[in-house]
């Protein structure tokens, strides 16, 4: 994603707190802008297929809608085949029919086009700028709404919520430059109209490793890591980062991880939130970084970060929660216990096993009252073919049942020695054809899992979604290995 920053540093808005309201830009360094946009608009069409430029947003020191040479190149751009989002962040100050009329003349794609917008109740009021979302969003644009979270604007704010369709994501800023902290009763208010209102009173520690998606254009053709930090992208330095924490929501929005993939989509500095209905989970690797184990203790723990969000999606967004990982049902919930209670059931086994729970795991007494399940089964006499060769290849077999049904074998090696593919080939030879059909094979690390051919985390999240008769393009799959991809290939992205 490509963020372009401009030389524009003019609005037409007169905020008290802005030092752009106090700048005003001649006609001669509007023009040099213009010049700017307009060459930056021409080499991304010309490079955005090469470098595989799939969004673009324009964040500058102003507002930059109120010019229609903006509107002619985001029109341009979103007429790029592989570009998937266009957009800027915005006032609303523009006037909506002449400005989209020039989008259209453009041959301005809406469904591409997505809003930032801020409201600043010095200029405009509740109703305008809630009438302006409205008839935006009504064109099939896609628009995010919201403004800094002074304490003393609390009714004006709950109104705005109030007058905004539902549909419309309306996000709280963090005040900066307040000499107090926000107290309880404040943070409670802000929830209410943002349930993502804690990530803005979070702290983000910088790290340049996640910020391998994006990058900030200015007018001079230079690259910016992101908006806040004074390092540039070169060929000599690679990425750096000149802060210690990321401060606002374009610097830690931007960040390549799971909660800003999960939340806001593949392209989350626009800040318009993915809302799926059902989200399927890896765990190792995922939810939890990877660690060592020690006697089924783990040395790594899930971060605040994912628990939290993962408490919103499941409390306050009614999104289902499920699991999809190569781990049996019981050692997932042993590894998951702080976050168990929020899922309603999973993939596990690596799709072997498949399990629904209408309401929270935890919080039924009787699950089987409630409950959709289905195993696929392996023969035993693949055990028995199996268990012989224990010694020769030195692995220790695991056997996962379920009501006497064998659904998973496990071959463990308890020493450092890891499964590689020819090992693993000469083991299956020992089964005769009819029973090799019937199983597939995967290896993790030490562990070469032996599991029901027709098992796999895909098929395992089309029957969940079957059973709650859920189109699949309204979930979102995140994993991080070969197992995940299929699941992964079956979502939008």
């Amino acid at each position: 994603m490509i963020l372009y920053r401009g030389c524009l540093k003019s609005c037409n808005y007169s905020c008290s707190y802005c030092p752009f309201a106090k700048h005003g830009m001649s006609a001669k360094e509007l023009e040099k802008d213009k010049k700017r946009w307009l060459a930056f608009v021409e080499n991304l069409q010309k490079q955005a297929e090469k470098a595989d430029i799939r969004a673009m947003m324009v964040t500058p020191y102003g507002e930059a809608l109120i010019h229609p040479w903006y509107w002619e190149g985001l029109a341009k751009i979103s007429g790029l085949s592989r570009m998937e989002a266009v957009g800027a962040q915005t006032n609303l100050g523009f006037q909506i029919s002449n400005s989209f009329s020039v989008f259209e003349k453009s041959g301005g794609n809406y469904k591409k086009l997505c809003l930032w917008a801020t409201f600043h109740p010095e200029m405009t009021t509740v109703k305008e700028f809630a009438s302006k979302c409205r008839k935006i969003a009504a064109e099939g644009v896609r628009i995010s709404a919201g403004a800094v979270g002074a304490p003393e604007n609390l009714k004006l704010l709950r109104r705005l919520r109030w007058e905004l369709p539902k549909e419309i994501y309306f996000w709280i800023n963090k005040m900066e430059g307040m000499k107090r902290s926000y107290t309880d009763a404040e943070i409670r208010a802000f929830l209410e109209m943002d349930p993502y209102f804690y990530r803005e009173l979070q702290p983000h520690p910088s790290d340049a490793e996640e910020c391998v998606e994006r990058l900030f254009v200015e007018g001079d053709g230079r690259l910016r890591l992101c908006n806040i930090s004074n390092a540039f992208q070169t060929e000599s330095n690679g990425r750096m980062c000149s802060r210690k924490r990321c401060s606002c929501y374009l610097a830690y929005g931007g960040r390549k991880n799971l909660v800003n993939q999960m939340l806001f989509g593949p392209w989350p500095l626009f800040r318009i939130p993915r809302r799926p209905k059902a989200v399927f989970l890896d765990i190792v690797g995922t939810l939890y970084p990877n660690g060592k184990e020690r006697a089924g203790c783990y040395t790594r723990e899930i971060s605040q970060e994912i628990q939290d969000a993962l408490r919103v999606l499941s409390v306050k967004e009614q999104t289902l929660l499920f699991f999809a990982t190569t781990l049996p049902y019981e050692d997932a919930r042993k590894r998951c216990r702080p976050i168990w209670h929020l899922f309603s059931g999973g993939i596990f086994a690596g799709g072997a096993h498949i399990l629904f729970c209408g309401i929270s795991m935890i919080s039924v007494p009787d699950m089987h009252s409630v409950q959709k399940e289905y195993i696929y089964d392996i023969d035993e006499a693949i055990v028995k073919k199996l268990e012989p060769l224990q010694q020769a290849f030195r692995f220790r077999m695991l056997v996962y049942r379920k009501r006497r049904q064998c659904y998973k074998i496990t071959l463990f090696r308890a020493h450092r020695k890891s499964w590689n593919g020819e090992e693993a080939e000469e083991v299956m030879a020992y089964l005769p054809q009819p029973l090799r059909n019937q199983v597939r094979y995967f290896i993790e690390d030490r562990c070469m899992q032996v599991i029901s051919a027709e098992a796999d985390k895909a098929n395992g999240m089309k029957m969940i979604c079957e059973w709650l008769h859920l189109p699949v393009s309204d979930t979102f799959a995140a994993g991080d290995s070969y197992e995940d991809i299929k699941m992964m290939q079956l979502i939008e992205r």
